[in-house]
């Protein structure tokens, strides 16, 4: 007579230590690939948001038929008018994106939507990407 061998379902506790073990080596290896990614990530999103946020002032000073400006500090900037000096919006980049630093300039947009030619830079710790405002107004992200 023959012995069936009895055959168990699941894992072993060795199995599963070594799997275990070469879980953490593959986190090990791709972590600093995902910090990369993240403050990529992070560079674009801040760059999109100094972009829309420029478009909002040249559009406000076309409505309002204002001069307004925005004034970058090195993690924040301001939407104002000219006129009066108030505040129409303020954003702090330092809170959702950490690291990230802004080019210390201003740029004023006409009653027509025209500006200057300038270009604001925005820096972390990845990269570094530019936002241009052309004479006519236009925003653009290179």
């Amino acid at each position: 007579m023959e012995m069936e061998k009895e055959h168990s379902k699941g894992f072993t506790l060795m199995e599963l230590v070594i799997t275990l073990a070469v879980l953490a080596i593959l986190l090990t290896i791709a972590t600093p690939s995902l910090d990369m990614f993240s403050s990529a990530y992070k560079l674009r999103g801040a760059a999109r948001e100094v972009a829309t946020d420029l478009q909002f002032a040249r559009l406000l000073a076309v409505k309002e038929n204002k001069n307004i400006q925005v004034a970058f500090n090195p993690t924040s900037y301001q939407v104002v008018r000219v006129s009066d000096g108030t505040v129409a919006k303020a954003r702090n980049l330092s809170t959702d994106y950490p690291n990230t630093t802004l080019t210390n300039i201003s740029i004023t947009f006409d009653s027509r939507g025209d500006s200057s030619a300038n270009t604001v830079t925005v820096t972390n710790p990845r990269g570094a990407k530019n936002i241009t405002v052309n004479s006519t107004g236009r925003v653009k992200i290179e």
